[in-house]
């Protein structure tokens, strides 16, 4: 969960291949599956979401 927008946005042009200011929501989550980051684009550029699940 190190990566910011620009490393996200890295991953998901050249990995999964698509474009990352398209308007879908993409989620990345971390191993544990306890974080998750969602990139999105907006009109206003892209956003990039953090949340913490609490057990």
């Amino acid at each position: 969960m190190r990566k910011s927008i620009n490393g996200l946005a890295l991953v998901v042009a050249e990995t999964l291949g698509l474009d990352p200011v398209s308007p879908h929501w993409l989620v990345f989550c971390n191993r544990s599956r306890d974080r998750i980051k969602i990139l999105h684009w907006d009109t206003n550029g892209s956003w990039l979401h953090c949340h913490k699940r609490w057990r």
